[in-house]
């Protein structure tokens, strides 16, 4: 393993995967003062993405995401939403989940 001059390192973060785990192990027997990290994004990643594989959570996000798509495609009827969200002092707006390297369902429920 060639790392290069680690002497103004103190940590590393990486991803949870076998190959990362392996690559801390290396690095820690080699450069002992250096701290490793999993990624907590990427462990969030994995649990989202263990929680959308389950089959009412897809159901309800297929219709969430319908939803938001007619509000978002209609202008009257987004308009219409955008009004009472106004009127009632509402500063989120709708999003819908994307697929991506990173679950974007979060954007989704966090509205």
């Amino acid at each position: 393993m060639e790392v290069g001059d680690v002497k103004g390192f103190f940590a590393v973060i990486t991803d949870k995967s076998t190959v990362m785990q392996a690559f801390h192990r290396k690095l820690k027997d080699q450069f002992y003062w250096i701290l490793t990290f999993p990624c907590f994004l990427h462990g969030v990643n994995i649990i989202i993405s263990e929680i959308c594989s389950f089959l009412w959570l897809k159901k309800t996000t297929t219709k969430t995401t319908r939803i938001v798509t007619f509000f978002n495609n209609s202008h009257y009827w987004g308009g219409q939403l955008k009004e009472k969200a106004a009127r009632q002092d509402v500063k989120c707006s709708l999003k819908k989940n994307c697929k991506s390297c990173w679950y974007a369902l979060i954007l989704q429920a966090s509205g």
